[in-house]
């Protein structure tokens, strides 16, 4: 109970804040579309409440695991089987808008691979803690590089590609904040750039990675949706006039024409064109304030972290945040293509919420550990300074 009530205050404030605020906009932009199909105008806020709930705990839960747990190399192993199994059972399931990646528990339909995200951040951090920066070569990257590329494969089976391209992305960036050079970051950088700019070029060249004909279509469509307007394009022109009737102000709470079964996937995917639609561009811009505001309180809590694994652990987090909002956003202006990313603690959904509240947990575990070591660590004391130590502070003191 100690533990529970020790919390950090900012970081469990944004995330209360934000999911409540998604809850709000959860029930305004599903309403019309439950109301219709499932004769309840609040069938999936109410779904999401429960998730919200379940998660808080699942936060708190995973904040108080005992450190030996989380650095168990068994419990590790044993995961990492459950998570295959799962990946493994959904591909036998029946897909879902061209994707076999949900598993339906009644509840709530379980998507598998945002374990995988959590798994990789959680794995990754063990690793590089337990080895010194100085001691690290090219090769000591292909352990947690191993093991993101086993589990992206696993999912592009599905396909899932938007899940696949945040993971790599939190792999990437993450083994790049642990101490990669400055050669191999801006390595990478070029890789990401090339890559992006083949999207404008001929984004054909993807069919030989197994992109799927409506995966394609995604990337060739992004930069211009009106060229097909009743196709690939569609989803992002409807979130565009959404925007643009909302402007500064917007039309007011639940007061969106978008929802009404124009826009698709609009309390998931594209919930931010409804905030936008109803709420104004000045209500987006500062949903966004809090959001980056939690991405960048995580990172400073890391930068405080003293234990290393903590560190990683806030950092992999913060950068799944970054990852999966860009995305988000970017599909919504046109800069990113349409991959089915869900906004972090706003977009319905109760894996990819569980996910965001079990890597709160782990932020949250990092920052009561830290604590803890240094309530524990007694402040230095001249009593046991070597001679010239103290003869340095009697020398300070006189100036």
């Amino acid at each position: 109970m100690k533990h529970l009530l020790n919390v950090d205050p900012l970081i469990m404030g944004l995330y209360s804040v934000l999911s409540i605020f998604g809850l709000v906009m959860i029930y305004s932009a599903s309403s019309y579309y439950a109301l219709a199909n499932q004769g309840n105008s609040e069938a999936f806020m109410v779904k999401q409440f429960v998730f919200i709930i379940i998660g808080i705990f699942m936060a708190l839960g995973i904040s108080v695991l005992p450190e030996k747990f989380l650095k168990e190399q068994k419990v590790m192993m044993g995961v990492a089987g459950v998570i295959f199994i799962l990946l493994v059972i959904v591909l036998f399931t029946t897909g879902v808008n061209g994707a076999k990646s949900w598993i339906n528990l009644k509840l709530f339909s379980l998507q598998p691979s945002e374990l995988v995200k959590l798994f990789v951040i959680w794995t990754s951090a063990y690793i590089y803690s337990k080895n010194e920066r100085s001691k690290r070569d090219w090769r000591f990257y292909l352990i947690p590089a191993g093991i993101t590329t086993f589990f992206i494969g696993m999912i592009m089976l599905q396909p899932d590609l938007g899940t696949s391209i945040i993971i790599a992305g939190v792999a990437v960036l993450l083994g790049l904040m642990t101490g990669v050079s400055n050669r191999a970051l801006a390595i990478w950088g070029v890789v990401f750039a090339g890559l992006y700019g083949l999207t404008y070029l001929d984004a054909s060249i993807f069919e030989k990675f197994g992109l799927k004909a409506y995966q394609l279509s995604r990337f060739t469509s992004f930069h211009n949706p009106w060229s097909d307007p009743t196709g690939a394009g569609y989803q992002s022109i409807q979130g565009y006039l959404g925007l643009s009737r909302g402007s500064w102000l917007g039309t007011g709470l639940s007061n969106s024409v978008q929802k009404t079964g124009f826009l698709p996937e609009a309390h998931t995917d594209f919930i931010l064109a409804i905030v936008g639609e109803e709420l104004g561009f000045i209500t987006i811009f500062i949903l966004l304030l809090a959001i980056f505001g939690l991405i960048i309180a995580i990172i400073r809590k890391g930068n405080k972290c003293r234990n290393l694994f903590g560190k990683y652990l806030c950092y992999g987090v913060a950068i799944l945040f970054l990852i999966q909002s860009g995305i988000n956003i970017g599909a919504l202006v046109g800069v990113a293509p349409l991959t089915g990313v869900p906004l972090p603690l706003i977009s319905y959904g109760g894996s990819s919420f569980f996910a965001s509240s079990a890597g709160i947990g782990l932020v949250l575990w990092a920052i009561r550990r830290d604590k803890e070591s240094r309530e524990q660590t007694p402040p230095p004391t001249r009593e046991g300074l070597p001679e010239e130590e103290e003869e340095k502070i009697i020398e300070l003191k006189a100036m």
